[in-house]
């Protein structure tokens, strides 16, 4: 069977990696935030 995806499972996969996005964009600014946060009273 050739590595063929179909229609439904793109669509899928693409809804999967927007939610992925969705979930971790407020995590990374949570991370930048405190890390902007340690370095500015280290300095």
């Amino acid at each position: 069977m050739a590595n063929w995806v179909t229609p439904e499972e793109m669509a899928r996969k693409k809804e999967m990696k927007k939610k992925i996005l969705t979930f971790s964009l407020p995590f990374i600014a949570i991370i930048l935030g405190a890390l902007v946060t340690v370095a500015a009273n280290g300095l």
